[in-house]
């Protein structure tokens, strides 16, 4: 601490504290999400406690390292990320833990998603691009090789099949675009092609589940029994919660088992039955506050690569939190993408603590950057 003395006194107390209070509400549901019972590791609820616990010590650990020198190494650690997700698509590596997927290594005493962790990786090695290039992002070449960054492990992730997360990546290069000095032109030929490569996604590559996940939520009835009944079940649950929820043991739904993946996924509509409104108003005042401090940082930065890694970070956060929340009320597909520091599950959570852990590092050096000689 005392080699970093000045610099820790702009550490983020509010960072930390709102992403405590997230992980603990994220804990606390869980543990009732998986039935109550005994204080015990064997609860999905206490051991994201141990994981978020571990994790806080994994973001100081990252805090206390200078970003610049990460973003040095941006480019070993993203081949390491891409690596692990080639690998995790090779049968007898990658655990097979839902029928036809391939997102996990088995450790034996937990599973990684190297998705998730590709998501920092990927963040560090597009800012860092971005930030090499500087004014040069203009040239149509540059913005073609941001784009294939992220469109290599885009495309993995989207073969393991794990569409919610390949789209988390798309997301990552529209955020971190937003700090270069991409010119108009590029940004109006995007919004211009979109619809088309859309449609192209939508008749070449998504399959028929994938399809009906994304046209469902539109009338979940017309197919009460199958892919609706959980979207129905999530809007019973978090409309019956009232103003103050039904405690512990949440509510009806989860309480009969008609909520299914309410530990995850479904985490918002189980806890809306725990908490009520006041507890669901409380919970995104809570993402509210932590993605303007995030923002934050990008205003405070004193280089591109701190600005962009803040944007990437803030635009993934902000992203998977109004997707999860809107597939919990109705208005958003269920793509599987999980509420950042909320949802069950160790790869998730720690690779948001690992990126809290840049923007940490970001602010404790931008007053050293501030008085740097020319």
């Amino acid at each position: 601490m005392s080699r970093f003395g000045r610099g820790w006194k702009d550490f983020d107390v509010y960072i930390l504290m709102t992403t405590v209070v997230l992980m603990a509400f994220g804990a606390v549901t869980i543990y009732s999400a998986d039935g109550g019972g005994p204080i015990s590791p064997s609860n999905l609820g206490v051991r994201q406690a141990i994981y978020g616990s571990l994790g806080l010590v994994v973001m100081f650990i990252v805090a206390s390292i200078d970003y610049r020198i990460l973003g040095s190494l941006a480019w070993a650690i993203y081949g390491l990320a891409v690596t692990s997700l080639v690998l995790v698509l090779i049968p007898g590596l990658g655990s097979d833990l839902e029928v036809g997927s391939h997102r996990w290594f088995n450790l034996g005493f937990t599973t990684v998603q190297p998705s998730e962790f590709g998501k920092a990786a990927t963040i560090l090695a597009l800012s860092a691009f971005v930030a090499s290039r500087g004014p040069a992002m203009r040239e149509f070449g540059n913005v073609a090789v941001s784009a294939l960054i992220v469109l290599v492990p885009m495309a993995l992730v989207f073969r393991q099949p794990d569409l919610g997360s390949s789209l988390v990546y798309g997301v990552i290069w529209i955020a971190v675009m937003t700090t270069s000095q991409l010119p108009k032109r590029y940004w109006a030929a995007i919004l211009v092609a979109a619809p088309l490569a859309i449609s192209i996604a939508w008749k070449f590559l998504l399959v028929d589940y994938q399809k009906r996940r994304w046209t469902v939520f539109l009338n979940p009835e017309a197919d009460a029994r199958g892919d609706g009944f959980n979207l129905i079940q999530a809007r019973i649950s978090i409309g019956s919660g009232g103003w103050r929820g039904f405690g512990i043991e949440g509510g009806t739904q989860s309480q009969l088992g008609l909520l299914k993946v309410r530990e995850s996924d479904f985490i918002f509509a189980h806890a809306s039955g725990m908490f009520g409104f006041i507890g669901m108003f409380a919970l995104m005042f809570s993402f509210v506050l932590l993605l303007w401090r995030c923002l934050h940082v990008s205003e405070v930065a004193r280089d591109n690569l701190g600005q962009s890694l803040a944007a990437g970070v803030t635009g993934v956060i902000f992203f998977q939190a109004f997707v999860n929340i809107g597939m919990n009320i109705g208005i958003m597909p269920v793509t599987g993408i999980t509420l950042p520091f909320v949802s069950s599950g160790l790869s998730s959570l720690w690779a948001f603590l690992v990126a809290e852990g840049l923007l940490q590092s970001v602010l404790i050096r931008h007053r050293k950057l501030a008085f740097q000689p020319g």
